[in-house]
């Protein structure tokens, strides 16, 4: 696969230990056998609830007893909120899109235009809390990646500028787990702990 290919290209200046093709739902690796795992993608692009919960029963068996957790989802709101911003929702296409979004996080790209993203499913914060903490997870907080700062127009010139990025970065960390904002970020981001 083509992000494959993207990772071995960039191992090459920055080398990793290795680089696997695998499905969440079935892991390789022998039980309790690591402190942390990271589901950086699994999340959303498994549409169905059972495997989702597979991929995390999986995470939870290689885990070891007290072993961490990384799980990132896409929020519910995340395309609503990007249309706006980015013009998009002047399209009907994507205001469709946007509906069954909002309707059942069921995220379809009917004509597969690259900016609409691809087949997915987003989360409402408190329903990734939720599958967690339901395949045996503990101690679960759940954390906004952008936070509101995403939707600023000028946010790369507020990063470059070192007085507005530290003013910038302390809004975030301020707002990064107060549950009325969680949906307004793209990207959230849950901590657990395996018991």
């Amino acid at each position: 696969p083509r992000h494959l290919k993207e990772a071995e290209e960039r191992a090459r200046k920055h080398p990793l230990e290795s680089i696997q093709k695998g499905d969440a739902r079935s892991l390789k690796w022998s039980d309790e056998t690591m402190d942390i795992v990271l589901l950086m993608g699994p999340l959303y692009h498994l549409t169905k609830a059972e495997d989702r919960k597979k991929a995390l029963r999986e995470a939870r068996r290689v885990l070891k007893p007290g072993g961490l957790l990384f799980a990132a989802a896409i929020t519910r709101f995340a395309s609503l909120l990007d249309g706006i911003r980015s013009g998009a929702s002047l399209d009907p296409a994507f205001r469709a899109i946007v509906e069954r979004d909002l309707k059942d996080g069921q995220h379809r790209n009917p004509d597969e235009n690259k900016d609409y993203f691809t087949t997915a499913y987003f989360h409402r914060p408190e329903e990734l809390t939720a599958e967690i903490t339901e395949c045996g997870f503990t101690q679960c907080q759940t954390l906004a990646i952008e936070g509101t700062a995403w939707l600023l127009g000028d946010i790369k010139d507020q990063l470059e500028d070192p007085e507005r990025r530290e003013i910038l970065l302390d809004a975030i960390q301020k707002l990064e787990a107060e549950p009325s904002l969680l949906g307004a970020s793209p990207h959230i981001m849950a901590v657990a702990r395996k018991p």
